[in-house]
């Protein structure tokens, strides 16, 4: 595969290197994030780990969680820029901005089938169940040995992306690559705990505003959390709280959407949906990405608009899938 061959050597040429990874990070975001920043370290880069948000609470047991910057260190100049599990460069928020704008290189690593290939070199591996499973891809490239730290970073993306090995995108491979990372020393167990078992009273707190507040359209279940029931209720942090997951449960529902009022006119649209129908074409279509049953986009938006223009837009997205398996049979 070309693309590992040169993204090698993007790495191995570069003293500096700058990481970041998107906005509302989820496990394999951060997973990838430290992976990689562990794994330069070893060969003796100098790395900045960028983020947005800070590291979710859950995820803070990962080593290294302390050194992820939302803001970029004074006097830092890397000569490279890596991007990981970011379909786009407005995923990558306004930390990456600065190291955009093709005075250095900038590398893409990604699973993503919306990736837009925004780097000088795309590792973009949609067969891959996670980033943090290509990764693995590229530590052997550059030959570098997996150590406990890595593997815990790396399995907690694969345990988070898959829903502990549960979702079709799941394959012999990505539980080869599980099976490595348990040998080296990743505690599933406890990481799996950590990633879906563990999480704050705000949390809850917050399924509880989205529950108390669903609508049923067809076969698609949506809630919208509005910023005053959060202020009323004292939650800050919104991010991967879980919720559009737990909608799809509802027997009723093959799709579901979760609305967050970050401000007044920036609205967070994460979508789930059950295996044959497609979330990640609307996401696309709205400047978002990810995959086709878990995608997400953000828009800049009143509440009442963004639901109105989300909903339409998933309708006539489904609409035309539809009408191409009809043709098609």
């Amino acid at each position: 595969m070309r693309a590992i061959d040169d993204a090698a050597a993007l790495i191995r040429g570069a003293e500096r290197v700058a990481i970041a990874t998107h906005v509302a990070p989820d496990p394999d975001a951060i997973g990838s994030l430290l992976a990689l920043g562990h794994g330069l370290n070893l060969l003796g880069k100098e790395t900045l780990l960028l983020c947005d948000d800070p590291v979710p609470e859950k995820l803070r047991f990962l080593p290294g969680s302390d050194m992820v910057m939302t803001a970029v260190t004074p006097g830092f100049f890397p000569n490279l820029f890596v991007g990981v599990d970011a379909s786009d460069r407005e995923r990558l928020g306004s930390v990456a901005r600065g190291h955009l704008s093709g005075e250095i290189p900038i590398l893409n690593i990604d699973h993503h089938i919306t990736n837009l290939n925004f780097g000088t070199v795309n590792l973009v591996v949609p067969e891959s169940a996670a980033t943090c499973e290509a990764m693995l891809l590229l530590f052997h490239a550059l030959n570098v040995p997996l150590t406990v730290e890595i593997s815990t970073c790396l399995m907690a993306g694969l345990v988070g992306d898959t829903r502990s090995f549960s979702t079709s995108s799941t394959t012999a491979n990505t539980l080869e690559v599980a099976a490595r990372l348990v040998y080296v020393g990743a505690d599933i167990a406890t990481i799996t705990d950590s990633v879906f078992n563990r999480r704050s009273v705000n949390v809850l707190r917050l399924w509880g505003i989205g529950l108390s507040a669903l609508e049923l359209d067809g076969d698609i279940l949506w809630t919208a959390v509005r910023i005053t029931d959060r202020a009323e209720a004292g939650i800050l942090e919104t991010h991967d709280s879980g919720l559009a997951n737990i909608l799809l449960s509802a027997s009723e529902a093959n799709v579901a959407i979760v609305f967050t009022e970050q401000n007044p006119n920036l609205i967070d649209v994460s979508f789930r949906a059950r295996p044959g129908h497609d979330v990640a074409k609307t996401a696309l279509a709205l400047g978002g990405g990810g995959h086709s049953l878990a995608a997400g986009c953000q828009m800049v938006s009143n509440l009442t608009d963004a639901i109105t223009t989300v909903l339409a837009a998933l309708r006539a997205s489904r609409s035309t899938s539809n009408s191409l398996v009809d043709i098609q049979s």
